[in-house]
């Protein structure tokens, strides 16, 4: 009796750890990218902004949903906090490739994006920000101007 009440006891905990509020997380990359229309492509961008606002919502403390996880069950709060920083880096790693794609196409809006993407990037860690930075310059979705001056905003806050 007590071996199938821990069973259960832990399978119900396990799934309020993955029930518990999840901010939506992008693919970075998806096939039909490279087909798209300039102002297709910038729709993506816009939405992986929205994406990113929604995730960083969910990391706000204030909110009655996350006083409610630490209260009742700080695991989950913990589990939805790695969750919203993982959405919010997808997002912005989207929105580099889709910008990457912008300027290869010539998009007008291409380095106009790029502007609000770079300044809405608020880094945690100024060295974890520059390393996240030349990765997506090493994998060719910034250019080495583009990386410096990424590199100079993120040293300037």
């Amino acid at each position: 009796m007590k071996k199938k009440f821990r069973i259960s006891l832990l399978i119900s905990i396990l799934f309020i750890l993955s029930y518990c509020a999840k901010p939506e997380v992008v693919n970075i990359v998806m096939p039909k990218d490279e087909k798209l229309n300039c102002e297709e492509l910038k729709n993506e961008f816009l939405e992986t902004r929205r994406f990113k606002k929604e995730a960083e919502k969910v990391k706000e403390v204030n909110t009655g949903g996350n006083m409610t996880r630490t209260i009742i069950f700080w695991p989950a709060l913990v589990k939805t906090l790695h969750n919203a920083d993982v959405a919010i880096k997808a997002a912005d790693d989207r929105g580099y490739h889709i910008i990457n794609i912008m300027k290869n196409k010539k998009c007008k809006d291409a380095d106009r994006l790029f502007e609000k993407i770079t300044k809405t990037s608020i880094p945690v860690n100024i060295s974890a920000e520059i390393k996240r930075l030349h990765k997506l310059y090493k994998k060719g979705a910034l250019t080495e101007e583009e990386f410096e001056q990424a590199k100079k905003k993120v040293l300037s806050q």
